[in-house]
């Protein structure tokens, strides 16, 4: 059965559509001072961060916020892949399935609509699906092509973030986490130095 999602238009949107299974990995978040929070632990938070996805995502139906047990077991695949990736070891066959999985759940066309724009359409499948989809074939063309070997995890404190390196050697996902990187080195330095003169 083929279903049109909706009349939403492809995004005009800066943020790269690839970069969908970036998103949803990093809702996993370090805290001071070793702490992992998980920004995706309620039905409320899944649809908050649904919400700010909305412009890169296929439309949601009214089931998608209560289905957090699936969003969740996704981002788990897709974090072992980019972990994989970033530390240049093989893909782990389990998470690839998983993300294969979610991928073909809702296979996707584009057509044109009444006013000439492309629309997103599914073959079968429920909001749900078609959105899990998108992040597992964002996920697919990021450790799928030449993306693979720019799969980084931001070394600042307190980060640990998913990123891709734009240039070689790149080592923290923003300047705000290389500026805090780089202040907890010298005040590591500072109490070194402070350490060994005292003894």
């Amino acid at each position: 059965m083929i279903s049109e999602m909706s009349e939403r238009t492809t995004p005009q949107t800066d943020r790269p559509r690839k970069e969908l299974a970036l998103a949803l990995a990093n809702t996993v978040v370090m805290e001071p001072p070793d702490a992992v929070v998980d920004l995706l632990s309620t039905p409320g938070e899944l649809r908050g961060w649904l919400d700010g996805e909305a412009d890169r995502l296929p439309p949601e139906g009214p089931e998608s916020g209560a289905r957090l047990g699936r969003f969740r077991a996704l981002r788990g695949a897709i974090r072992e892949l980019f972990a994989a990736a970033a530390a240049g070891r093989v893909l782990p066959p389990a998470a690839v399935e998983a993300v294969n999985e979610a991928s073909a759940s809702a296979p996707s066309f584009l057509r044109l609509g009444s006013d000439g724009r492309a629309v997103t359409g599914t073959i079968g499948g429920d909001a749900t699906s078609a959105i899990l989809s998108a992040i597992a074939r964002s996920a697919i063309e990021i450790v799928g092509g030449p993306d693979r070997s720019r799969v980084s995890v931001c070394g600042a404190p307190r980060c640990g973030r998913f990123f891709l390196a734009r240039r070689r050697g790149q080592m923290w996902c923003t300047l705000a986490c290389g500026n805090r990187a780089r202040v907890a080195r010298h005040y590591a330095r500072r109490r070194a130095r402070d350490v060994g003169g005292k003894s």
